[in-house]
């Protein structure tokens, strides 16, 4: 009776696969690894779905700024060549309401980085397109360097150095 090269399980000389290990018996067969869910996977899954409570409130402040934009742009109170700019920097408020009430949560920066520093872009870039700044990379550039600086202050108030 031959045994299986990888845990040493006795198995039959027929068997394309160990039964204990699934490790491959014969040369030329590929082995694909099957992951069963388990209880632990249903929690993680019930944790993930509640995790983001706001997702619907981000949703309505989005379409309902497009439909502001939409109005005002209907009333000619802005120029249809500002639009996009007026909806980026709208988008980017909105983002940094976001991160703002990621704070409220956690109370830490780490949760709430990525919207502060992904609606502080938007509203440059939509500011740039809007008040038509030639410049507006460099004051990108000026405002993520500021918010590394302000990470790099609030992480190291968490972590002091002994």
């Amino acid at each position: 009776m031959p045994y299986c090269p990888k845990c040493g399980n006795e198995v039959s000389e027929d068997d394309d696969y160990c039964t204990k290990c699934r490790t491959p018996l014969k040369e030329g067969l590929t082995y694909r690894r099957v992951r069963h869910r388990d209880e632990k996977d249903e929690k993680n899954e019930k944790n993930e779905k509640q995790e983001d409570r706001y997702g619907a409130v981000i949703g309505g402040l989005i379409v309902t700024w497009l439909g502001v934009l939409l109005l005002l742009n209907n009333q000619n109170m802005i120029r249809g060549g500002n639009f996009g700019g007026y909806f980026l920097m709208g988008i980017g408020v909105i983002l940094i309401f976001r991160g703002l009430l990621a704070l409220q949560e956690t109370g830490s920066t780490d949760e709430s980085l990525g919207y502060f520093i992904g609606g502080g872009v938007l509203v440059v870039i939509g500011g740039g397109i809007t008040f038509n700044i030639k410049d507006w990379w460099a004051i990108l550039l000026i405002g993520l360097g500021l918010m590394i600086v302000l990470r790099g202050f609030t992480a190291r108030n968490r972590n002091p150095i002994p």
